[in-house]
């Protein structure tokens, strides 16, 4: 059985997902504030009164609540989470060591860090796996978040650089396409279609990394022919600091995550 407390943006989109996938929702076991967030995504899940009700009657719990949230939750919960609950964290800046605190060493903890295109199933999601997870518990929760996108397991001390990149990703991303369309705008083109052409610049130019497996560095070179206007573009940007102002924006993004990680 699983369960999910709380069904907002993150907690719907793994809901949908293992829906999705063919999952029967008379299994699954959610609670929110607002029962509509449930009934909006499946009428034939449980919904649940509260979050006790969840942990007693799945295994596999999806905690999709808000970080500054988990404390209280993890009060609520820890005389229920018996050693055979597998307990999925979502929350940034809350590591696998400080739920071990609350439920006790032996709490079988898994943490992810989904991203908001798992909406639509092209998400990223990463996965770490505390000691106490056995194989064979990994791979249900691996299968269970396939449907969201990619999956790729790995070390806790990684989380707060992919959170940087791919969970935080999206916005930075939504802000390039939001410039290109204003520049687009200036230059004539129609609001809609400007916000279109650019985002499906992004996606084709995405795939076209993945599929072929070149560096994004050749790929460019292959746009950008000798005196001409791309490169003229590729100076520009350059010139005022592009590359160096995302990676310094990635960098501090991960130094915040390291701040968040680091209350207790």
């Amino acid at each position: 059985m699983i369960g999910i407390i709380g069904c907002g943006n993150m907690g719907g989109a793994i809901l949908k997902g293992i829906i999705g996938s063919g999952y029967n929702p008379k299994n699954i076991y959610a609670y929110d504030h607002s029962k509509d967030k449930i009934l909006n995504i499946n009428s034939h899940v449980n919904i649940c009164n509260n979050e006790k009700e969840v942990i007693n009657k799945s295994k596999y719990i999806f905690l999709a609540v808000k970080p500054i949230a988990y404390d209280k939750l993890l009060n609520n919960i820890k005389d229920l989470v018996a050693d055979d609950k597998v307990i999925i964290s979502m929350a940034a800046g809350y590591d696998i060591e400080k739920i071990e605190e609350k439920l006790g060493n032996k709490a079988k903890v898994i943490r992810i860090m989904p991203n908001t295109p798992s909406l639509i199933g092209e998400g990223y999601t990463v996965v770490v796996l505390n000691e106490n997870i056995d194989k064979v518990e990994g791979e249900y929760v691996i299968n269970l978040l396939k449907p969201l996108g990619e999956v790729k397991i790995i070390n806790e001390s990684q989380i707060n650089a992919y959170s940087a990149v791919t969970g935080s990703g999206p916005a930075f991303a939504y802000l390039f396409i939001e410039a290109m369309a204003d520049a687009a705008v200036l230059l004539g083109i129609p609001r809609k279609d400007a916000y279109e052409a650019a985002a499906r610049m992004l996606i084709g130019s995405s795939k076209l990394i993945i599929e072929t497996g070149k560096h994004p560095g050749e790929l460019k070179d292959m746009v950008t022919s000798p005196a001409g206007t791309t490169i003229e573009g590729i100076r520009t940007l350059e010139e005022k600091g592009f590359r160096s102002a995302i990676i310094e924006c990635v960098i501090n993004t991960y130094k915040k995550n390291l701040n968040l990680n680091n209350i207790r």
